[in-house]
């Protein structure tokens, strides 16, 4: 297990990630940098679905979006929300083999993971405005943009509000060192910041953001994340049971998983759109295997996921949704002018693809290219 003392030192390992391309692990080289998400900062339970859901989801859309800045986007989700949040969600399941000193050594532990998510919130704003990879801006000890990189676009006010909240954010890790390390209160504080900021800037962004397939997804992903980590820090700070908060990291983790696998990878968007025609309910199974995989956490956080946690039946469509999205994805993202945003992309190129996945085969063969999946609309 991972522990970091110095938050001066998590800090400075965060920033040369960021400028250098992110943590080892998996995840495509996009030679603009993978965020501080390849590697897990915190062992615990969570650790073979953190694997499972980047090497079978997030990585090959990354890599099918590669050249694009789309790519940047599902960088920052892999590592903003796969690594970062469930490796502070580790730090909590890992406190609570021993309750009693939650509250003392659930916040220390966390500490690399935090700073890591400080520089890629900051890289997803500059990826949502087109920058390749998932880096915030390193430079003079700083991994947050001094002006908002999304000004005038109509992502503009998330920028506005998470701006403040992430400056905020890195000056209190900067404040703890090894002799004071960062407290269950300046944990709750930075991640209640984080969370009621982003959620903010969320509110006020325009239909065409947040309805957008895989970037409107991945936005509402990283909310829910940072609303239920809001919650499980909280109870970590006030003294919270241990059965509170065993609660609250399964609910965190069911949430993270559902979102990823189906407001990520669009599954939700190619439900709606297939709407009457579709003979299953992919985005309902799913779902259902999440809350059937993490449902045993409540009552033992400590305990694990399987070493193959997407291997079950009910996750079996998940790959051969991905592999059938993906293989067609680089088509129609090249067919994009080469300043198209990552929102241009998802509103036009992915919106397309989706529609092309769903409508009826020619040549009188019936069906559709997701008939496989029961996901057909109406002729």
């Amino acid at each position: 297990m991972l522990k970091k003392t110095s938050l001066a030192l998590a800090i400075a390992t965060a920033t040369m990630l960021a400028a250098c391309g992110g943590g080892g692990g998996g995840g495509p080289d996009n030679g603009g940098g993978n965020g501080n998400g390849g590697s897990t900062e915190v062992s615990g339970p969570l650790d073979t679905v953190q694997n499972a859901v980047s090497d079978t989801v997030i990585s090959p859309l990354a890599t099918a979006a590669a050249g694009t800045p789309l790519q940047g986007v599902l960088l920052c989700a892999d590592a903003a929300v796969n690594r970062n949040i469930l490796d502070i969600a580790d730090a909590f399941g890992n406190g609570l083999q021993n309750p009693g000193t939650l509250s003392a050594v659930t916040p220390e532990e966390a500490q690399a993971a935090v700073a890591a998510l400080v520089a890629n919130l900051s890289g997803l704003l500059n990826s949502l405005a087109g920058a390749a990879g998932c880096s915030g801006a390193a430079g003079g000890g700083s991994l947050v943009p001094e002006t908002n990189p999304l000004a005038g676009t109509p992502l503009a006010a998330l920028g506005s509000a998470l701006l403040p909240a992430l400056s905020a954010a890195q000056q209190q890790l900067l404040g703890a060192s090894g002799s004071s390390p960062l407290s269950a209160t300046q944990l709750a504080s930075i991640l209640a910041q984080l969370s009621n900021a982003f959620a903010d800037g969320l509110d006020a962004l325009p239909d065409e953001v947040t309805s957008a397939p895989v970037v409107g997804g991945l936005l509402a992903t990283v909310d829910n994340a940072l609303t239920q980590l809001k919650t499980i820090s909280l109870l970590g700070a006030s003294g919270a049971s241990a059965t509170q908060i065993a609660s609250a990291f399964q609910a965190l983790v069911q949430g993270v998983l559902s979102d990823l696998l189906t407001q990520v990878l669009p599954v939700a968007d190619l439900q709606n759109a297939a709407g009457g025609g579709a003979s299953s309910d992919l985005l309902t199974t799913l779902r259902d295997a999440v809350a059937s995989l993490t449902a045993g956490l409540a009552g033992n956080p400590t305990g694990g996921l399987p070493s193959n946690p997407l291997g079950g039946s009910a996750f079996a469509p998940l790959s051969d949704l991905v592999e059938q999205f993906v293989s067609l994805l680089p088509n129609f993202l090249g067919q994009a002018g080469s300043g198209s945003s990552p929102l241009d992309l998802a509103n036009g190129p992915i919106r397309n693809l989706i529609s092309s996945l769903l409508a009826p085969l020619t040549g009188g063969t019936g069906g559709c290219l997701l008939s496989f999946l029961g996901l057909c609309r109406s002729t």
